[in-house]
């Protein structure tokens, strides 16, 4: 690697002059800094951030810890957190966690020694006391889960109010015999998701009937299977609820498997309105999520934190940009996966 005593050889100076011109020191000549400036990106130095760390600096590094890039939830949340960093000086590490509370913690080990500006975390469902610990080093925010043991600002959607907007349109069309298919119910999205459910069925007069409801890690292997087993019985519902990204793929899958047709046989309300929902079949009617918002105003609750807590903030300038939590209202996107019930139309005929 380039170093900064390779830069002095270059141009001929001692290396502590190109330090000082490269710190932007006011004893440095202007024309000395340029020429210095030059230089070094020229031959491509880059500074030791550890050393200027050390050195009292603060590091650019924003971590985004994530369970899976392949939910199109997460990758458009980190597009869109990446570029209001950038705006601001900062560089987001992507850190994807499978899920898993090992991992979780490791990656946060890391983020902490590398003395990170800030985290955006997206929390498992069982977080170590370790995680929790090390997150109270450095200032955070949580995205669309609420982790146990975490009191950070939060923003995400009403969870509750996704499942109930499909559960009235689906009650809407006539349907009384609904499945469900949901994620891990030890995290917040996959227990309020269900409690909306629940509720909604309660406030139409209806049972939810446990076989017809399976909850699984929230992956598209978990979606497939859990689907084969809300619709592989005897009798099965005549709608099915999902109530997440991927899990909405693979029952997709499982669906097509099973040769059931839709909306003709079982019509499907799907979750976060993905490019790809529009192509399948007739268009998959699902819950949409203002998912840039939502990401935006989480990037923007760190670094309202980060610029208070920095040197020469304003002096009534406090944590309160760390504060600010907000959450964001789901919608229904309609399309040709739900229609009234085969007995319905049955009954309108007659």
């Amino acid at each position: 690697m380039i170093t900064l005593k390779d830069v002095a050889r270059a141009l001929g100076v001692a290396p502590s002059k190109v330090w000082l011109a490269l710190a932007d020191h006011p004893h440095v000549h202007e024309r000395t800094k340029a020429r210095v400036r030059a230089a070094a990106a020229e031959m491509g130095y880059v500074g030791h951030l550890p050393a200027r760390v050390m050195r009292g600096g603060r590091s650019a590094l924003i971590g985004l810890t994530i369970p899976d890039v392949r939910n199109d939830f997460y990758s458009t949340a980190a597009q869109a957190i990446s570029e209001a960093c950038a705006r601001d000086g900062y560089q987001v590490v992507l850190c994807l966690t499978g899920d898993a509370p090992d991992r979780e913690r490791d990656q946060l080990r890391g983020l902490v020694a590398a003395r990170c500006a800030g985290v955006i975390v997206v929390g498992t469902g069982r977080m170590h006391r370790e995680t929790v610990a090390l997150l109270d080093q450095v200032p955070h925010v949580q995205l669309i889960r609420r982790a146990r043991g975490l009191h950070a600002p939060w923003f995400g959607i009403d969870d509750a109010a996704s499942t109930r907007l499909a559960v009235e349109h689906l009650v809407a069309l006539g349907h009384r015999d609904l499945g469900y298919v949901g994620g891990d119910l030890e995290l917040s999205t996959g227990a309020e998701r269900f409690r909306g459910f629940r509720e909604a069925m309660a406030a139409a007069g209806l049972a939810s009937t446990a076989r017809w409801c399976e909850h699984g890690s929230g992956d598209e292997a978990s979606g497939r299977v859990a689907t084969h087993r809300v619709l592989g019985g005897a009798r099965r519902p005549t709608a099915l609820v999902l109530a997440g990204s991927r899990l909405t793929a693979g029952a997709l899958a499982a669906i097509r498997e099973l040769e059931i047709g839709v909306p003709r046989e079982l019509s499907v309300v799907g979750f976060n309105d993905a490019g790809a929902l529009g192509w399948w079949g007739s268009g998959v009617t699902s819950v949409g999520l203002p998912v840039g918002d939502i990401a935006l105003a989480c990037a923007s609750g760190l670094l309202a934190a980060l610029r208070a807590s920095s040197p020469g903030a304003p002096a009534g300038e406090t944590q309160a940009g760390a504060q600010v939590a907000a959450t964001f209202a789901p919608y229904l996107v309609e399309r040709g996966s739900t229609a009234a019930p085969e007995s319905r139309k049955r009954a309108r005929a007659a």
